[in-house]
């Protein structure tokens, strides 16, 4: 759903969705498919206190979540469902996000841009070749992320 200027967007959680997270990362992946998109929301809202270090959580399927998330960007889900996974990602990965840069050519143009400054919050030298590849792509906002994590990832491997 579009917004215009007078709409407002309210996402919030609920012990229900704590309760997901905490039945593992088969619970999660079964709520992605089935829920409607303000639960989804929900859900990857109350995930981000799990995956944020500040509260303290040590979810021992941290890692099957970042890939669950990744996958997710290629399931049929509305945009701002992607934009909520993708800024997941970007937050949370740490060193690695295979799928996401395996079937980065798959994304939605327009999430593009996002899907490359996730990929350059990894700082990992393996994918150096996609960075290389998107800058000089026909969006300039593409090239621009694309760039910017070239000029991250040279700066953090100095």
């Amino acid at each position: 759903m579009e917004m215009n200027d007078t709409e407002c967007n309210f996402v919030t959680y609920n012990k229900s969705h704590e309760e997901i997270i905490n039945n593992g990362i088969e619970a999660i992946s079964d709520y992605l498919i089935r829920a409607n998109e303000s639960e989804k929301r929900s859900l990857l809202l109350c995930l981000d206190k799990f995956l944020d270090p500040y509260y303290g959580y040590k979810l021992t399927y941290f890692n099957e979540i970042i890939i669950l998330l990744q996958k997710n960007l290629f399931v049929d889900h509305s945009k701002v469902v992607k934009e909520d996974l993708i800024q997941l990602i970007t937050d949370y990965s740490l060193e690695t996000l295979d799928y996401l840069a395996d079937n980065i050519d798959s994304i939605e143009p327009e999430l593009l841009s996002d899907a490359i400054n996730a990929l350059g919050s990894t700082y990992n030298m393996l994918y150096l070749p996609i960075f290389i590849r998107y800058e000089n792509h026909g969006n300039g906002v593409v090239q621009e992320s694309a760039k910017e994590a070239l000029i991250e990832l040279k700066n953090k491997n100095k």
